[in-house]
């Protein structure tokens, strides 16, 4: 069995990418790397910063979800209905 850290098996099992983890954390994606593999010191701010930013990885997923949920529901019967759409869109 491997070791490894909470955040490197949340993220493998939810899909989180580090450059996601990036965008919502002040670190860089190499440094999350080292932070994950146990290579760089956890400090308290490190704590904290992660545990914001799976936060706010949770609120934006959870956004999307409904927007999702709420296109679907707007749909629902006719998703393989044609439709025209701007490719832009896409």
């Amino acid at each position: 069995m491997a070791e490894t850290t909470y955040l490197r098996y949340i993220r493998l099992k939810c899909g989180i990418t580090l450059m996601e983890l990036e965008e919502h954390s002040s670190f860089s994606n190499q440094y999350l790397s080292l932070l994950e593999l146990g290579r760089a010191n956890c400090t308290p701010r490190n704590a904290e910063t992660l545990d914001r930013a799976m936060l706010d990885i949770i609120l934006s997923r959870a956004e999307e979800l409904m927007k999702l949920a709420q296109i679907c529901y707007e749909h629902k019967g006719h998703l393989l209905d044609a439709v025209e759409v701007d490719p832009n869109e896409l």
